[in-house]
């Protein structure tokens, strides 16, 4: 599907002033990070927990040499339904961090979820490197893919959304595209809530918004931001390997979840936690002093990403192999782990075993991801 559709009308969003980008911008991140609270919260609180208790039943079964107990299995799958639900309704409210996965990661995410919701069939189109963004520009132009869809859904009465990013050494252009019945009146739509806050979230960035229409011939969305130049960071080259026990440092800022590891890594007996920590400032500190063979490392840290903790140690050339432990779905970080240089990367929802496997799989000299992932290399 393609945005040359015919007998089409064209709306430009207007310029706006300083002093009214200001005071938008100041509204629409309020309420942004009003989302991004109760999405964490979400996250956090009960969604590790979960996750907590999950590994908890696994490590139960498996010291009491249990397999195969019907009621011990249905709690696991009421357990992984209700983990999937909390992160569906975190992830609606604020989008997976961006910072964390990425802009075309977080909208693969949300149009797979949206074709599944709606039965309306999804594509995007997309190169696998964009340029780095702006965590204000991700979140507009998420909001806008967003904001869009919404519409599709509610009023378009489409069978087929096309979603279209491309870049230029001066501008990123966000495209959402349908087949529906399109606007019979494209100025009358001007004074929408929607378009309106479409317009303002790119104006803060000195950007604009393009829209496309007509009866019968469809809708596209032009959210046009622009860039400034920027270097991509090459990945550091690998170093030598430890020998012997396999030393771990935990790096989680839920205590619950820590704690799950721990346990569950004892029973390992070539496996040694040596450490843990909180944050990401504590991590490099212990990956300093402890020099461990593997860091389990969470995306998630509070005031800092994990994308910093690997950032760090790989710009000190630290030997020690990254493991990505994420709550969120590993095909939404995964590919972005193994090029930010990573070793390996689990989703927290995975079986406990995994995780133990991927440990001894990096520390052995391997790479431990999906063949989903590894296919974009083949």
């Amino acid at each position: 599907m393609k945005s040359r559709l015919t007998s089409r009308n064209t709306l430009t969003s207007p310029t706006e002033t300083s002093p009214e980008r200001s005071l938008s911008g100041r509204v629409l991140q309020a309420q942004d990070e009003e989302r991004r609270k109760i999405g964490r919260e979400l996250h956090d609180s009960v969604g590790q927990a979960l996750a907590a208790v999950k590994m908890g039943i696994a490590k139960f079964k498996r010291e009491h040499s249990i397999d195969g107990d019907s009621e011990l299995d249905e709690l696991s799958r009421i357990l992984d339904s209700a983990i999937a639900e909390v992160r569906t309704i975190s992830h609606l409210l604020h989008p997976p961090d961006l910072d964390l996965l990425g802009l075309r990661a977080t909208l693969t995410w949300y149009l797979e979820g949206f074709g599944q919701r709606t039965g309306i069939q999804t594509e995007l189109d997309a190169p696998e490197e964009l340029p780095p963004l702006p965590a204000a520009a991700d979140t507009a132009l998420f909001r806008v893919m967003q904001e869009c869809l919404t519409n599709i859904h509610r009023h378009a009465e489409a069978s087929h959304v096309f979603v279209r990013m491309r870049s230029t050494p001066a501008e990123f252009q966000l495209e959402v595209s349908d087949n529906g019945k399109g606007f019979a009146d494209l100025n009358s739509c001007r004074e929408g809530v929607g378009i309106l806050g479409m317009q303002k979230r790119l104006a803060e960035l000195g950007g604009t918004l393009r829209i496309e229409s007509g009866r019968t011939a469809g809708s596209s969305v032009f959210a046009t931001i622009p860039l400034a130049d920027s270097a991509l960071v090459a990945i550091p080259p690998q170093r030598s390997l430890r020998e012997g026990t396999i030393r771990v440092l935990v790096v989680d800022d839920h205590p619950a979840i820590r704690c799950g590891i721990r346990t569950l890594l004892g029973s390992e007996p070539e496996i040694e936690v040596c450490g843990e920590a909180a944050s990401a400032d504590r991590a490099l500190q212990l990956a300093a002093k402890l020099q461990p063979d593997v860091m389990i490392l969470d995306l998630q840290l509070g005031d800092r990403s994990g994308w910093s903790v690997v950032r760090d140690l790989r710009a000190s050339h630290s030997p020690t192999k990254i493991l990505i432990f994420s709550h969120f779905e590993e095909d939404y970080f995964a590919y972005s782990a193994y090029r930010a240089g990573c070793d390996g990367a689990v989703s927290k929802t995975c079986d406990a075993r995994l995780l133990t496997d991927a440990i001894r799989y990096i520390h052995a000299g391997g790479k431990f991801f999906s063949r989903k992932t590894m296919s974009h290399f083949a």
